[in-house]
């Protein structure tokens, strides 16, 4: 029988460009499917048929300078990419074997929030929306 894991939040992801964000507190995916309406005259009820996909990602992080970090956006990078309003890669993976898809797709950073509160850490949150299909790839098909 196989072994039950439980997976932890910082066992999966988020690539913008190939590249973490540094020192990231939380990503959330969110996939919506859009339902349209039929109805006709001759039907008793409203009947739903399937539309659009949109997907998002929402990501927070703590604000760190580490020059020793590389591969990774800073908060400031993340903004930049937001200002010059750049379409990115994005993938969401998980680097545990027996994950074996990822999800693939093109997003704008649509938003990004940076809080400084006396006394705390400083952090950051930015929201990416998908432009296209989220599409999902084997473990196998990475290796290519």
């Amino acid at each position: 029988m196989a072994e039950k894991k439980v997976i932890q939040g910082e066992d999966i992801i988020v690539l913008v460009d190939s590249k973490t964000t540094l020192h990231a507190t939380t990503h959330n995916l969110k996939v919506d499917l859009e339902l349209k309406e039929l109805r006709t005259k001759d039907t008793n009820g409203k009947e739903q048929s399937p539309g659009d996909i949109s997907w998002s990602v929402d990501g927070d992080g703590l604000v760190v300078v580490d020059d020793s970090i590389e591969d990774s956006h800073t908060s400031e990078d993340v903004l930049g990419i937001v200002l010059s309003k750049k379409l990115v890669d994005v993938v969401i993976k998980s680097p545990l074997s027996g994950l074996s898809k990822t999800y693939h797709g093109k997003a704008y950073i649509t938003s990004f929030s940076l809080g400084a509160p006396a006394g705390d850490n400083a952090t950051y949150n930015y929201s990416l929306t998908g432009s296209g299909n989220l599409s999902p790839q084997d473990a196998t098909q990475q290796q290519s």
